[in-house]
Formats: C-alpha cells, sequence, structure tokens
C-alpha cells in the first residue's frame, strides 16, 4: 500500500462526507474548494444516506420490519429502484404479479419513470422489460426463495447468485439492505468482507499502484479492503464527522475513488456533473 494514495482516498472520503454534513446543516454551494467534487456527481460515502435507501427504510423497511415478505421486498426495490414507482406497486405483503405488471405497464404508457437509471439491470431475458423484471425474475424469487443466513453476509449472498437478475451485484445490493434488518444485522463478517465490484478493485490497483485492470484474487481483494478499514479506524486518517465504516462503505468509496482519480488524472469523467438546490 502506497502512503500517498491512501491519503488521498481518506481525503476523498472526508471531503465527499463533509459536503454531505454542509448540505444537511444548511450551508450554501459549493460546500467545498475540490473543483472536482464541485463539478461532478459522487455518491454518498454512505448509502444509507442515499435518497432511495432513505425511502425504503421509511415505508418498507422500518414500517414492515417483522413482515415475512421484507427480503423478497428488497429484491423488488432494487430491481426497480423507483420511489415512485415503489409508492404505487406499494410493499407486497401479497404477490400479485399481474398487479404490478399492469401498475408498471401504465406509466411507461403514460411516459412516466418506471425504473431508476442508476443500475444497469438486465434485459436479455425475453419479453418487455416490464415481463422480465415480474416474470423472470422477481416472480421464480418469490416462489423459490434464496435462504437467508443470519450469520453471514457473503453465505447470504451466494445464495441469490443462481437466480436471474441477481448477478453478483444486484445480490450485494440486495445482502446490503438486509444487512439494516433483523435478517442481518447480526452477520459477523459485516466488517470483513465485501463483494468488490469492477470499479472497487480498480480503486485497490490505484491504491497499490498497480496496473489499473490487473486481477487479483478474491481473497487478496478482501484483506486489502480489511486493511482500508482499519486504517480508518486506528489511524486517525478519518476526521471526527464521519462516522464508523463498515466493510461495504470501503469497498463503495475505492469505486467512487476510482471515478474521483480518473477525472483528476484526465483519464475520463464521471457521466454526469453535480447538480444542486439552492
Amino acid at each position: 500500500m502506497v502512503q500517498n494514495q491512501l491519503e488521498k482516498f481518506f481525503y476523498y472520503i472526508n471531503e465527499r462526507h463533509n459536503i454531505y454534513r454542509k448540505r444537511q446543516e444548511g450551508e450554501k454551494f459549493p460546500w467545498t474548494e475540490d473543483e472536482i467534487l464541485q463539478t461532478y456527481s459522487f455518491c454518498n460515502v454512505f448509502r444509507e444516506l442515499d435518497k432511495v435507501t432513505i425511502w425504503l427504510r421509511e415505508n418498507w423497511k422500518e414500517p414492515y420490519a417483522d413482515h415475512p415478505n421484507l427480503p423478497f421486498a428488497m429484491s423488488v426495490a432494487r430491481q426497480i429502484n423507483h420511489p415512485d414507482t415503489l409508492e404505487e406497486i406499494g410493499f407486497p405483503e401479497k404477490w400479485n404479479p399481474k398487479r404490478v405488471k399492469g401498475i408498471m405497464q401504465g406509466r411507461m404508457d403514460k411516459k412516466e419513470k418506471v425504473y431508476t437509471g442508476a443500475y444497469m439491470l438486465t434485459g436479455t431475458l425475453g419479453g418487455t422489460k416490464v415481463e422480465q423484471t415480474i416474470d423472470k425474475i422477481l416472480t421464480p424469487l418469490y416462489e423459490s426463495p434464496p435462504e437467508i443466513i443470519s450469520n453471514s453476509l457473503e453465505k447470504t449472498w451466494r445464495q441469490y447468485l443462481p437466480y436471474a437478475g441477481f448477478s453478483g451485484f444486484m445480490g450485494y445490493e440486495v445482502v446490503t439492505d438486509l444487512r439494516h434488518t433483523k435478517y442481518l444485522n447480526k452477520a459477523h463478517d459485516i466488517m470483513t468482507w465485501a463483494n468488490a465490484g469492477p470499479g472497487a478493485k480498480r480503486g485497490l490497483n490505484r491504491i497499490y499502484e498497480r496496473p489499473l485492470n490487473q486481477t487479483i484474487k478474491t481473497h487478496q481483494l478482501n484483506e486489502e479492503m480489511k486493511l482500508l478499514l482499519n486504517f480508518s479506524e486506528y489511524e486517525g486518517i478519518l476526521e471526527e464527522y464521519v462516522p464508523n465504516l463498515e466493510m461495504r462503505e470501503i469497498e463503495h468509496c475505492l469505486c467512487e475513488f476510482d471515478k474521483y482519480e480518473r477525472v483528476r488524472l484526465k483519464q475520463g469523467r464521471p457521466r454526469s456533473k453535480y447538480k444542486y438546490k439552492e
């Protein structure tokens, strides 16, 4: 691990979360002197602070915390990931595929937004996108749900992988939601495991000054992410306004750090510029 790269990574985390903090306190733009963070859109350090995740927590996870369909509801939520659509559908206390398809198709027919633009959702299973979501992905999951292994995020995540529409990424999104419910909030690997996506892998390669697309074995990826988490806890690198990180935040921020470095080094830029409201 290269020290100056390590400092850049934690600088990014501090500065991005400080923007969030200042906005919450009512300060006005720009909230930072960093021109990259002023210009381009980067995700919150903590996924729990994202708009859709907050909506899910307030409208589905907390009100239906003890409902047996909560794990399935998280899959519905992340396959669609658009609060207006989810609100119209309602929490799936009983799964009615015909009704849900009608709602989603109705929104499409009215030229209303149905899905998020944040996730690359599958579109190769046959039929319309709505039919794929409901008939090919969600209904089979409802009829034969994956096992929730309460002591492990990783083992639960692996249960999702055989299902259509739940690649490593999408299964990871659902497991991350369940981590903040009674189903997985006591998992033993919250601080020791994360599913490193392509962006996180590039972020780690940057920190270790390796070729950006160098392949690293899964075990090594996790060990390197754990080292970063340990630095954040014990070396005083984070400012006092950043709450405790978990492995999810390390993995997530590595991906955003890779985007940040691409701009800084003139290797590319994020898809969207920063949008703010006065």
